[in-house]
């Protein structure tokens, strides 16, 4: 997540959509008095990821107690976190700098996203050897419609689709006077180069079509 003061923007940071590229790619150029978290990358160009406020400086270091005592513990959203939604973001600010300050979000093919958000888990010992079609039917349902909607209602700018994230980026660019470039790549070993309709049934086709129903018609995919 970004809330930076210095441009009046708020990135929020979304599930794999290249979220932490884009992060590496905004902060080197943000104010010290503007807000990002913590993320779990080398410092670029002498710059680490951390701000200098006291609040989120406490924010780094507690980054791992909040994973310890969970996120349904009212401590575990003291502090700014990582995939912090929107209607959370809001309460850091005035009525009035909510209202001026643009909002992006990126969201992504639910079919796509699912295929590689179940290669990221599966680097975790528990679920190493679950198949696709297991995790798709028992792992919680993950999304990022939550993160940028209030009430069911998108309560940001512009969503973009991460499969046109470099227009995307110039955009942003361009309305923010960010000189972004070329994003660093990160997280990109964790998946087979295949495409992702090959994992799919006319079933577990159909299952993400009504679980995902909302983010499909809100950005217009298809599988």
């Amino acid at each position: 997540m970004i809330l930076s003061h210095s441009r009046r923007f708020i990135l929020v940071k979304t599930r794999k959509t290249a979220s932490t590229s884009l992060e590496r790619a905004i902060i080197p150029h943000l104010d010290p008095r503007d807000t990002w978290t913590p993320i779990s990358l080398p410092a670029v160009a002498g710059r680490n990821y951390y701000s200098l406020w006291p609040a989120d400086i406490l924010s780094a270091k507690w980054f791992r107690a909040r994973e310890w005592i969970g996120r349904d513990h009212w401590l575990h959203h003291r502090f700014a976190y990582d995939h912090m939604p929107i209607s959370q973001i809001r309460r850091w600010l005035s009525a009035d700098a909510f209202g001026q300050y643009r909002k992006y979000a990126f969201d992504r093919n639910p079919w796509d996203f699912i295929v590689s958000y179940w290669f990221f888990y599966r680097r975790k010992e528990r679920a190493s050897h679950w198949d696709f079609d297991r995790f798709l039917h028992e792992y919680p349902i993950i999304s990022n419609w939550d993160l940028y909607t209030e009430n069911g209602l998108v309560a940001v700018d512009k969503v973009y689709r991460f499969e046109e994230l470099s227009s995307a980026v110039n955009e942003i660019a361009a309305q923010t006077g960010l000189a972004l470039g070329i994003l660093p790549e990160d997280k990109r070993n964790y998946r087979e180069a295949r495409d992702y309709r090959s994992y799919y049934t006319a079933s577990s086709r159909d299952l993400v079509a009504a679980r995902w129903d909302r983010t499909i018609q809100l950005l217009g995919y298809d599988f």
